[in-house]
């Protein structure tokens, strides 16, 4: 299936309803776009809800086959500074820094900005569940017209943001069953090269060697982890801060289906996960996993379903 060229500015700053400049809250794999043609954004497949604009116009993007440090998840964060490193090499990589964030908590863009509305463009096809573009990002003038299809190719993809937040180790590799195998073997190169020179966060990754699940401070001091699992740990604390030993039966119940590459067989993410004592750690590799998306139908990518 090809994607939609979307052509556009990325914002930091947006406006309130009484029409004074706010700040947006950018992070490692998601940033605000203005596209000149908002009615673009109608073509993606829905997967859930449809697409919502700010005052400005702008919509919040979710990146294609990555995931970063969270800096903001349900008021928690990955260690930072090196959660601020991959959103500050995106804001760079769009001749946008130096940027200004409203203190202590420095999430919030601090208007005025030296720099805003970065001329570049999209590829999607599609809406996450909660309506934001799944997309490739890119610097510049578009390969073809507004609105145009085009086909995403390797070559093609080691130009987009994603890929260099990849290959600068600001990225752990994140993929669904919509990312088609020839991307993410092109992700996949990138991840294995950027881990084996230690770059960025996998000079202090922990999701192989294990991380203890003791209290939330400990996850925002010490878990430099695959997100996706940081994230269900912060949920599990949420609902059950003094009981750790529970987290697998929980993760269990979520059933998140995945498939693990090294067997190619679809299992569930509590059984790619083990838990001795406290510490959780992951049972592969992030970039052998292939996470089935939450609204999928199809028997091909999930056999056991019914319908």
């Amino acid at each position: 299936m090809p994607f939609t060229v979307i052509s556009g500015t990325f914002r930091l700053v947006g406006k309130s309803r009484g029409g004074n400049p706010t700040g947006f809250e950018p992070d490692g794999d998601s940033i605000q776009f203005k596209p000149n043609d908002p009615s673009l954004l109608d073509r993606l497949q829905r997967n859930g809800s449809s697409h919502r604009l700010t005052s400005i116009g702008s919509t919040q993007l979710r990146f294609e086959g990555i995931d970063a440090l969270e800096l903001h998840f349900s008021g928690s964060h990955q260690p930072r500074p090196l959660a601020d490193q991959a959103r500050d090499f995106l804001t760079g990589a769009l001749d946008l820094n130096p940027v200004p964030y409203t203190p202590p908590a420095n999430l919030r863009v601090k208007p005025p900005v030296d720099h805003d509305a970065a001329s570049g463009h999209i590829l999607s096809r599609s809406l996450e569940a909660h309506g934001r573009p799944v997309a490739f990002a890119y610097k510049g003038d578009p390969p073809r017209p507004d609105g145009s299809e085009v086909n995403v190719t390797a070559t093609l993809l080691r130009k987009s943001l994603n890929f260099k937040l990849i290959a600068g180790g600001h990225a752990y590799p994140l993929y669904y069953d919509t990312l088609f195998a020839d991307l993410r073997a092109t992700f996949t190169a990138a991840a294995v090269k950027a881990r084996k020179a230690s770059k960025g966060i996998w000079a202090r990754d922990a999701s192989s060697a294990g991380l203890a699940l003791s209290d939330q401070a400990a996850l925002e001091a010490d878990g430099v982890v695959f997100p996706k699992l940081f994230r269900r740990m912060t949920e599990y604390l949420g609902e059950h801060p003094a009981e750790p030993a529970g987290f697998l039966d929980w993760l269990a119940d979520k059933r998140e289906q995945v498939l693990d590459t090294t067997t190619n067989n679809f299992t569930h993410f509590d059984n790619v996960v083990a838990m001795n004592g406290t510490k959780v750690k992951l049972l592969r590799l992030p970039e052998q996993l292939v996470f089935v998306s939450a609204k999928t139908t199809s028997r091909a990518v999930a056999p056991w379903l019914t319908v």
